[in-house]
């Protein structure tokens, strides 16, 4: 089955400040690792700065991404599944702020990385929930399609950091010029990368990512509360 990669647009100008950008956080630390960072619960709306005045562009990212009430209520009317809606405050170049946008936030799931990916859990602390795997060796069977909730919008573990969606999300953004994103099929971007493709993959606590329910849902699946019993 084809899956495509949501990510930033390659041009920077229109990307928000990572430094000035996110929103209100509290920190959970580690219990056991004081040196690991633990996870962020972020209790205000999320907050972006961005480099424009463009109000017409449709998709804002920094650490979280943000969509125009135009696109949400056309994801809506396209019947996407996946994902749920959380207030988002936009502030522009010229200090003007909008609260014309909304977070995307990713609730589908596909499940733990296939055992075909060749990758395997190289690091594990019970206290925060961080892991590190080995990198990827078949790029071509990195999703176990039997774990997939069948969503349009989906995470597949530990690749918290990219956002996949199905071909018919691919081809309603593509077809409708939304410029302010890039589409690319899978992880092909990582493949093709000559150092990246090379590293281990690390990753956070779900609650990081996810809502609350749904990581201590998924997390029950991957097995996170088993984590004591593997050496550290």
């Amino acid at each position: 089955m084809k899956y495509f990669n949501l990510r930033a647009p390659d041009t920077e100008r229109l990307w928000a400040d990572h430094n000035k950008s996110s929103g209100e956080k509290t920190r959970v630390p580690c219990s056991v690792n004081p040196q690991h960072m633990g996870w962020n619960l972020r209790t205000s709306p999320l907050y972006l700065e961005v480099k424009h005045n463009s109000r017409k562009e449709l998709m804002i990212w920094a650490w979280g991404v943000a969509i125009h009430n135009d696109l949400a209520e056309q994801f809506k009317n396209e019947g996407f599944t996946g994902y749920q809606l959380k207030p988002a405050i936009v502030r522009f170049r010229d200090g003007t702020t909008s609260s014309a946008y909304q977070e995307l936030v990713v609730t589908g799931w596909a499940g733990m990385v296939s055992r075909l990916s060749g990758m395997e859990m190289t690091e594990s602390c019970r206290g925060c929930h961080y892991r590190r795997y080995s990198a990827v060796k078949n790029y071509d069977n990195i999703i176990d399609w039997q774990q997939w909730s069948g969503e349009d919008f989906f995470y597949v573990y530990p690749f918290l950091a990219w956002r996949l969606c199905t071909e018919r999300v691919a081809q309603f953004l593509i077809g409708h010029k939304v410029k302010s994103s890039w589409i690319e099929e899978g992880f092909d971007a990582l493949r093709r990368d000559s150092i990246l493709s090379k590293y281990d993959v690390p990753v956070g606590d779900l609650n990081n990512f996810l809502p609350h329910d749904l990581a201590a849902k998924y997390g029950k699946q991957i097995g996170l509360e088993r984590d004591a019993l593997l050496k550290t």
